[in-house]
């Protein structure tokens, strides 16, 4: 399938960045990939149908980010929250 990448600011605070997924996953469909480039954060989109659960945002330490109860890993990435570097997974309600 195709896929869509989008860039938005790394100044925004981590809620807000998760409104900005959110969004775009029901406009273009699931989120596939998070990341940086420059000052902005990347979002890497699967064009399709919007997932039934919008992906929820969590910043975390260590290598990997862990295990979070009834949800389902999707990605991870190097992003920036408040312009600051940060680790942030994606989870999506199983």
């Amino acid at each position: 399938m195709p896929s869509k990448t989008i860039g938005t600011p790394g100044s925004q605070s981590l809620d807000l960045f998760q409104t900005v997924v959110q969004q775009q996953e029901g406009i273009f469909g699931p989120l596939i990939g998070l990341g940086k480039e420059g000052q902005n954060n990347t979002i890497t989109l699967e064009v399709g149908d919007a997932p039934a659960n919008r992906a929820v945002l969590e910043t975390y330490e260590g290598a990997e980010p862990p295990n979070k109860a009834g949800h389902d890993l999707i990605c991870k990435g190097n992003c920036l929250v408040d312009s600051q570097p940060a680790k942030v997974a994606a989870y999506r309600q199983a």
